[in-house]
């Protein structure tokens, strides 16, 4: 029987998942800023953690604890698809 499995150490890391999407992480520091995709942003309000991708906008209120959150909201995807689509879940 296969099962379908959650791997963590699998999501990429913060820096190279926002810029993959073309949102690059700005600053330096383990807090750094970006666009914030949820809602029409000029300035980055997003604050990312680099490490970890946990994350909150400081304008819209935003936020979640890693990557996989943030690609939850913004894809609208569940758990599972959301998971596979960073190759984390096998």
């Amino acid at each position: 029987m296969i099962s379908d499995r959650f791997d963590r150490a699998a999501l990429p890391s913060p820096t190279k998942y926002f810029a993959e999407i073309g949102n690059p992480l700005r600053g330096r520091g383990s807090w750094r800023n970006a666009l914030c995709p949820f809602h029409r942003d000029t300035k980055p309000s997003l604050r990312v953690k680099a490490d970890t991708g946990a994350f909150r906008c400081m304008v819209c209120g935003a936020r979640g604890g890693d990557v996989l959150a943030f690609h939850m909201q913004r894809t609208g995807k569940k758990f599972a698809n959301a998971a596979g689509d960073l190759g984390a879940w096998t």
